[in-house]
């Protein structure tokens, strides 16, 4: 029974993993890997989803976490390592508090994106934004967008099933 567990385990696990440091400022595609775990019948695809949709936010936060860090310490020997950690430029805070007091809140919900998405969730760090409602409008973000992926596999799937 239990040797039975351990394919769906690794499935869900390797899922977290990727999703999370898909969020991050790490490179990483948890798109592709959600995909052939569903294509491959490994796991509960809600289970997968929900794994998905959990770690990719929780990176996300991480992230956000980190520009907190970056944030408090901006004028500071912490706050400068930081930057040069992430080459951000000493004068980054206040361009993305900037950038944040343009567009709001609404610039989270496009964290999803590839590329210019998981800089978002540190630039709302940076720019203080509270983690509470960060964190519900990167959920929904990214929770969508594994919804619009898994709809697309299961359209997909349907034509040669």
């Amino acid at each position: 029974m239990f040797h039975e567990l351990i394919p769906h385990l690794a499935a869900h696990g390797t899922m977290a993993v990727a999703a999370f440091s898909a969020a991050t400022l790490l490179p990483g595609g948890s798109e592709a890997v959600f995909v052939a775990l569903l294509a491959g019948g490994y796991g509960h695809p809600w289970l997968l989803f929900l794994v998905a949709s959990v770690a990719n936010t929780a990176g996300g936060m991480t992230s956000w976490w980190i520009g907190t860090q970056i944030a408090r310490g901006a004028d500071s020997e912490r706050g400068h390592a930081w930057m040069k950690r992430f080459r951000l430029p000493p004068d980054m805070t206040a361009r993305i508090e900037r950038l944040f007091a343009r567009w709001g809140w609404g610039s989270l919900l496009f964290c999803w994106l590839p590329v210019i998405g998981d800089p978002i969730t540190l630039f709302a760090g940076m720019a203080r934004y509270p983690a509470l409602p960060t964190a519900i409008l990167t959920g929904i973000a990214r929770t969508g967008r594994y919804a619009l992926v898994w709809a697309a596999t299961a359209g997909v799937m349907s034509w040669w099933g």
